[in-house]
């Protein structure tokens, strides 16, 4: 699938913004307490969920500002998913409601969360911003970046982009069913 770079980026920039303003306006106004209450053992809490989201980017955020810092190349005025990228965008877009197996490395350890889980999510965010307005000046379908799961394959840093905010709106998605079926509870 064929992009326009600058409104691939503007777009992802806005889901982004949505994103923070989910977690400042919805998310902030529970406890810590309600934050890690689990509908059931096997399940997340939504501090889990945002805290999976910050082992992804504690991983990404990094490896993506490398990428772009060395990059020698300039802006395209279009982006081509690769059938990797398109793939693995598919694979976590909040839509597929498939469950997901999650590798041990990338689940949350601990079942109590502390309170900077909402802080470090909010600030990956704003990292994430950054890097989306970095990607404006480098050509998005020339920079590699490895994935997560299986290093050896790479996304190109559009796709890098549009994985990572999908995986986002998924477990945003998630943690907000988790939270309205705590709301009875606490009501």
């Amino acid at each position: 699938m064929t992009y326009d770079s600058t409104q691939l980026l503007d777009e992802l920039n806005v889901s982004i913004l949505d994103i923070i303003d989910v977690v400042e306006t919805d998310f902030a106004t529970y406890s810590l307490r309600e934050l890690n209450w689990k509908p059931q053992t096997n399940q997340w809490s939504a501090a889990q969920c945002l805290e999976h989201l910050n082992i992804y980017s504690r991983y990404y955020n990094p490896a993506m500002k490398a990428a772009i810092s060395k990059a020698n190349s300039t802006s395209v005025s279009e982006f081509k998913s690769a059938w990797f990228g398109d793939f693995s965008v598919k694979s976590v877009h909040p839509d597929n409601t498939k469950a997901q197996k999650t590798l041990k490395r990338l689940n949350p350890a601990l079942s109590e969360l502390p309170d900077t889980v909402l802080d470090n999510f909010l600030n990956h965010q704003r990292e994430l911003r950054d890097i989306i307005t970095q990607s404006r000046t480098v050509n998005l379908n020339t920079i590699k970046i490895p994935a997560e799961v299986a290093k050896f394959m790479k996304l190109r840093l559009g796709d890098c982009l549009r994985f990572v905010i999908a995986h986002e709106q998924r477990h945003i998605r998630q943690a907000q069913k988790v939270l309205d079926a705590m709301s009875p509870l606490i009501a």
